[in-house]
């Protein structure tokens, strides 16, 4: 009791010195707490709608292979005359089809609003799988609803006319007669809905039969029972598959759900890195506290404490302290998971929130543990103060800048363990798990650099500040000064710039990756397509013969190549055929070529993959197409799709030969050059003009996919950003909490310093060069891990693409990675710095 007591009182009186400790523990709880509660909330809002979506349905029927959850767009349908069979079983109440397929929505500028998805209104309600929320299910076949998100962000009204371009490239006019609720169905994601009459949406979409059919049962009849007898039914149909409604429902949460575990638990790895670097935050405090300490526990120890006694009184104040950060830790994860919310799950229409035992009982569990665990050595080293210490006058001096074996043995093996493991990774590039090797071996390695840490940090405190050191007048004074307390102590030091390091890497090495990402991607595009605009089809529709001629009556292109592609089979194997326009092959179209040339392909000839069997110069395949039938052509190049992760089928026949074989309404795409010397807004002029009359039609030039490119990798990297924020934040509440500490250490220090003729002004500046100095030394570590490591990933990347990836270093980016760490460690130097200013000359308070 008496030891409770004497942990409980030195809490009080060191409340202060732990505050800074405490947060870190407290933000790495709220982190893991709120992604636990995040994906809790997703979870619940994923079952809660698919079990209103399916409380009515009974049973379903769809095709074998439709998809997981049955019934999925572009999969095998239901024919339209099962739907007859279904209902005639006994005990049904009533059924009826889904039909799901594309069908595009024009906004108020005629162009399509993003991806469009139609379905059909069921003739029972109940069986429709969305809510209507305002006006009413289409009456008529000029009638249409539309999802609620659409309605909204449109600004649509009831009774206002909208246009809809069906599946043959026909624009229709429809009046809105509803709002519908179509809940966070994954199937149809961001994308805008809309609702027909049933014969209506098979016209506007294509489809050639239900999705699914959904089925209810009559009173007293079990879902069970009711799938049962429709399996029964059906037993002469074996192509498809029969589910009770709560087994699709939960097939469907299922669906959605497995995404949100996916990105909770991408988000949990930097939660984790959160609380590694809280760990090491603690336990430098810690480890302070207790040299500062000395003469009491001496004292406790010349009272009668054993040395379990005083261990365990540290252990007690390091559970005050966990308890207290995870309890305030569980707290803040209910504002954390809202954030993430905001930054993930806003287009889930994620539910209120969940506070799950489990999310609140792991996260404090994690911060207490996380406290325990860094504090175990700090309390062992104070089981090591002799009695006697309680005889010096000032604190016993526990400092060392020895290195003992064991610290060096450590490294050897875990430095060598590292690089084998990377060399490993990068000679094992053809499975996925050379990447986690050499994963594997950087974390390995980093744990090398930690303990090495007190050898590398002197070292390169002392060269940073030899050139400040050597300024003239205070400045030079003032270097002098910070560059030997950061090297008084190196084990603090080390301790204290390990934390903001382990940010800085895992920052250096993603921009590093996602940098050479962007520019292999890039190499790709320039590489493979060199052409100026790619026409497509915003949705399933080709693009019609008609536009193709308009463009190549178009002024100023010298190059518009239609491009095709389908599924055939070569050598009795089935594999992707297709055709590009003969004035756009070894030109616009180039992949790396293996044997013979591109533009020798015409009628009766074939280029080929190498990956395809027995693919060489002068040999025959056969290709056998739905119209054509089997013909044999003569192989006249050998290409490798391979390089430039090119898009180029296994086969590439001639024009005339596929629209022979497979009598395509149109091209998939359409390839164009403008000719040389004819301005850019002159030829993208041309061809917005030439695709006018089709509103589905959409150019883009490789500039706006680079452009679309590169903005996405800069998204990636803010989110990472984002999430690596919070450790880095963490690891400067460290560097404040150390030099706070160091400033109560070293009071009498700057009462003298103070005496002899320091300055307020150099003793504050004394200070921000001593954060800005362990700031230098943890940013040129981690950069160089981080740089190094991202090198040997994007190295294994290249081997295993043929030579496609393409490294990049973001000089710029990584100086400003630099350029923040330092501010930040300024900013968390500032007070302490304030601290030690206010220092008297006499007294050192």
């Amino acid at each position: 009791m008496m030891l409770l007591r004497n942990a409980l009182a030195s809490l009080r009186y060191r409340k202060a010195r732990l505050f800074l400790s405490s947060l870190a523990i407290a933000l790495g709880v709220a982190f893991v707490t709120g992604t636990l509660m995040l994906g809790a909330s997703m979870n619940q809002q994923f079952y809660t709608s698919f079990a209103a979506g399916a409380k009515n349905v009974s049973a379903i029927v769809a095709a074998q292979q439709s998809g997981n959850p049955p019934g999925q767009d572009g999969g095998p349908t239901v024919p339209m005359p099962v739907l007859a069979t279904v209902r005639d079983v006994p005990g049904v109440a009533a059924a009826d089809g889904r039909v799901i397929g594309p069908a595009a929505l024009l906004g108020g500028d005629g162009r399509p609003i993003g991806d469009g998805i139609g379905v059909n209104a069921t003739s029972d309600p109940a069986l429709s799988g969305f809510t209507l929320l305002s006006g009413r299910l289409p009456a008529a076949p000029d009638q249409v609803d539309v999802d609620s998100a659409t309605a909204v962000d449109e600004h649509f009204r009831l009774g206002q006319v909208v246009r809809m371009v069906t599946i043959d490239g026909t624009t229709r006019t429809f009046y809105l007669a509803g709002i519908v609720d179509v809940g966070v169905n994954p199937q149809f994601g961001n994308d805008t809905v809309t609702v027909f009459q049933t014969p209506v949406a098979f016209r506007v979409t294509g489809a050639a039969g239900y999705n699914l059919i959904a089925a209810r049962s009559e009173p007293g009849v079990s879902q069970a029972a009711l799938t049962a007898r429709i399996a029964a039914q059906l037993s002469g149909l074996p192509s498809f598959q029969v589910q009770t409604g709560a087994q699709f429902a939960t097939e469907e949460a299922n669906s959605a759900a497995k995404v949100a575990n996916q990105l909770t638990t991408g988000i949990l790895i930097f939660a984790m890195i959160a609380l590694v670097v809280a760990c090491i935050v603690v336990y430098n405090t810690f480890g302070i506290l207790i040299a500062q300490r000395s003469r009491e526990l001496a004292l406790q120890r010349c009272v009668g404490a054993t040395r379990r006694q005083v261990f365990g009184g540290m252990l007690a104040e390091s559970l005050a302290v966990g308890l207290t950060a995870s309890a305030a830790g569980v707290l803040a994860g209910i504002g954390v998971s809202f954030g993430l919310e905001r930054m993930f799950g806003a287009s889930a229409g994620v539910a209120p929130l969940v506070v799950s035992p489990s999310a609140v009982a792991i996260g404090a569990g994690a911060g207490l543990a996380v406290t325990l665990a860094a504090s175990v050595l700090p309390a062992r080293a104070a089981t090591r103060i002799s009695p006697i210490a309680v005889l010096s006058s000032q604190a016993a001096d526990t400092v060392t800048t020895r290195t003992g074996w064991l610290r060096f043995a450590v490294a050897i093996v875990t430095g060598a363990g590292g690089i084998g493991l990377t060399v490993a990774g990068t000679r094992n590039v053809a499975r996925q798990a050379g990447f986690v090797e050499i994963a594997a071996g950087g974390c390995v390695f980093f744990v090398a650099v930690l303990a090495l840490g007190p050898v590398i940090a002197p070292r390169a405190i002392a060269a940073f500040g030899w050139l400040p050191g050597h300024l003239a007048g205070g400045a030079g004074v003032t270097a002098r000064l910070a560059t030997a307390n950061g090297r008084r102590n190196p084990h603090r030091v080390a301790a204290t710039t390990a934390a903001l390091t382990i940010g800085i890497t895992l920052m250096s090495l993603f921009a590093v990756v996602f940098s050479s990402i962007q520019a292999s991607s890039d190499a790709a595009i320039s590489g493979h397509y060199a052409f100026d605009y790619v026409v497509q089809a915003n949705g399933p529709q080709p693009v019609p013969l008609s536009i193709v001629a308009a463009l190549r009556s178009a002024p100023g292109l010298s190059v518009v190549a239609p491009a095709y592609a389908r599924r055939g089979t070569v050598d009795g194997d089935g594999m992707g055929v297709g055709a590009y326009g003969s004035t756009a092959l070894g030109t616009a179209v180039r992949p790396a070529m293996v044997a013979g040339s591109l533009t020798a392909v015409s009628a009766g000839t074939a280029a080929v993959n190498k990956t395809l069997r027995g693919a060489r110069l002068g040999t025959t395949i056969t290709v056998t197409t739905p119209d054509a039938g089997a013909e044999r052509l003569r192989v006249v190049a050998v290409y490798d799709a391979t390089v430039y992760s090119s898009p180029l089928p296994e086969v590439l026949i001639s024009v005339p030969d596929y629209l022979r074989g497979f009598r395509p309404a149109g091209a998939d795409e359409v390839v164009i050059d403008a000719t040389p010397g004819v301005a850019p807004a002159r030829s993208r002029a041309a061809v917005t003009a030439a695709i006018a009359s089709d509103p589905l039609l959409v150019a883009r030039t490789m500039a706006d996919y680079k452009a679309n490119l590169n903005a996405r990798v800069r998204q990636v990297l803010e989110i990472l950003g984002a999430l690596l924020g919070l450790a880095i934040l963490i690891a400067l509440f460290g560097i404040s909490s150390t030099l706070t500490l160091s400033v109560i250490e070293r009071a009498q220090e700057s009462a003298l310093m103070r005496a002899l003729g320091l300055t307020r002004g150099q003793l504050r500046r004394l200070l921000l060069t001593e954060a800005l100095l362990m700031a230098a030394v943890a940013i040129v570590l981690g950069t160089g891990l981080g740089t190094g490591f991202g090198v040997a990933m994007m190295h294994a990347f290249s081997a295993s693409t043929s030579g496609r990836g393409v490294l990049s270093i973001p000089y710029r980016l990584l100086t400003l990675f630099a350029a923040i760490g330092a501010c930040a460690a300024l900013v968390a130097a500032a007070l302490p710095a304030r601290r030690a200013a206010q220092t008297l000359p006499v007294g050192g308070r």
